[in-house]
């Protein structure tokens, strides 16, 4: 086959989608020596080739990561003029004009539709226009979790059996192990205290940061608390949110650092670093950074909501998402409870075993082959 992937939101800077869907490309590289791809990807993307074969096209267009005109106008075009047969948006956007023969869309999850209070407007409204289309044109849907699988079905009346559940991998960077210079260097790039709490994600409403805050306050007061700081890493999310005034008001302003984007390379090294990795997220379609901060060997915080408890099983301390006091607690208890530090240690690293790009990868490529042979 000729499989066409949109890889537009692959840039610097990128977010989560972004990430899975490098990932997923790199993978399957290595997964498939089969097929022909050719990869689309904006101009943004300025850095070198993304996988060094010639089985794999790499195209340029002006175009944004969302970019409905493009995406209904020029990209049919695309397609035909390139010969695709499969086309892959990991995404949520199909063009409604279909000029290949298959059509596979990947939904990670539709906070927009169930919490539309959480994203904002404009944003809002296209994920969901163009998710709705999505799901009636494609021939097969993608999901991450088994949790937004149930929310596709209940929130747009899916047939759930059109839904196909692939989780998305920990990258083997976060299982390796980093030198202590290596540590240290980062600690002196950043200006890093000896012992803290981290946060990695986008700074928006939905990650629940102003309640990360409030318990950290709480934490911070505590007797054996001296010398610990909070540390946010992460670049602005879609929806407006003043950190800087939600830190200030938490009163703790001196203890805590937002340390913006960092690279691939600097994030591992930054979890295996800290003491303790909270993620309170309000809602997930999957949430990654809590595995791959378990990969580190870093004991992990989650909240009760969407599919965190699924994606952490009994490897993390889950908390209600909105019970800041309970939130204070079990992050003291997986910062000074030292049992319980070291079970979360050992689950975790077993935890995250299953969770590879490889598998997504051969999962992936295995429904491409089912919906060309007529399943799915």
């Amino acid at each position: 086959m000729r499989i066409a992937i949109d890889c537009r939101s692959v840039f610097p800077g990128m977010g989560g989608i972004g990430h899975h869907t490098e990932s997923l490309v790199r993978a399957m590289a290595k997964a498939d020596g089969r097929h022909q791809y050719t990869l689309l990807f904006t101009a943004r993307r300025n850095e070198g080739r993304l996988v060094g074969s010639d089985r794999f096209q790499e195209l340029a267009f002006e175009a944004g990561m969302i970019d409905p005109v493009w995406e209904q106008v020029q990209l049919p075009s695309v397609l035909s003029e390139n010969e695709i047969e499969l086309y892959h948006s990991p995404c949520f956007a199909l063009p409604v004009v279909k000029t290949t023969k298959w059509r596979v869309a990947t939904v990670h999850d539709v906070v927009f539709r169930t919490h539309p209070e959480l994203v904002a407007p404009g944003l809002r409204d296209y994920l969901d226009r163009w998710t709705e289309h999505s799901l009636e044109a494609a021939d097969a849907v993608i999901t991450v979790s088994e949790f937004s699988k149930s929310e596709i079905v209940q929130a747009y009346g899916t047939p759930a059996d059109r839904v196909h559940v692939i989780p998305n991998g920990v990258d083997e960077r976060f299982r390796k192990r980093y030198s202590k210079h290596t540590e240290w260097e980062l600690r002196q790039k950043l200006g890093l205290p000896g012992r803290f709490v981290l946060y990695v994600g986008s700074l928006e409403p939905k990650k629940n940061i102003s309640r990360l805050l409030q318990a950290f306050a709480m934490v911070q007061r505590g007797a054996h608390a001296e010398g610990l700081r909070l540390v946010l890493a992460g670049g602005r999310g879609g929806k407006e949110y003043d950190v800087e005034a939600e830190i200030e008001r938490a009163g703790i302003g001196k203890h805590v650092m937002v340390i913006g984007y960092l690279s691939d390379a600097e994030i591992p090294v930054l979890m295996r670093a800290a003491a303790l990795f909270v993620y309170p997220s309000l809602y997930e379609g999957f949430g990654l950074p809590p595995l791959e901060a378990m990969a580190c060997g870093t004991p992990v915080v989650v909240s009760d909501s969407s599919s965190l408890p699924e994606v952490v099983g009994d490897a993390a301390l889950i908390v209600p998402a909105e019970d800041i006091g309970r939130l204070a607690e079990v992050m003291e208890r997986g910062l000074f409870d030292k049992a319980v530090r070291k079970s979360l240690v050992r689950k975790g690293i077993g935890r995250v075993l299953p969770f590879t790009w490889a598998r997504a990868a051969q999962r992936t490529l295995d429904l491409y082959e089912t919906v060309a042979e007529g399943g799915a």
